[in-house]
């Protein structure tokens, strides 16, 4: 991204991640330009527990459909704290997490 270090405060993820490439890299650009104690929102209809989202990967060329769990290892891989998971009653995803305080503890 063009953006400067440390720029926003949120950073948002509708319905996209399903095509970002190296999932780690693009999350840890997240991390960049988000200020500390900035919060990343994900939010996917598609959640990968049903086979029906399986036509959409079968349809849309590069589309990767990520299960809560992967998304929040992700996260956590790229030092994100405090990530939250979401669902409502017809699965949709929302995934929250925060960019740690710069004297907050990373371990």
């Amino acid at each position: 991204m063009v953006f400067a270090k440390d720029w926003f405060d949120a950073v948002t993820a509708f319905e996209t991640v399903y095509f970002w490439p190296d999932l780690y890299q693009c999350f840890r650009e997240v991390s960049r330009v988000l200020k500390p104690g900035g919060i990343f929102l994900i939010c996917n209809a598609c959640s990968g527990e049903t086979e029906q989202e399986n036509k959409w990967t079968e349809k849309i060329d590069g589309m990767t459909i990520y299960r809560d769990v992967q998304l929040k290892a992700y996260l956590e891989q790229t030092g994100f704290r405090k990530s939250e998971i979401q669902k409502n009653t017809k699965g949709w995803l929302c995934v929250t997490a925060q960019k740690p305080l710069e004297n907050e503890d990373k371990t």
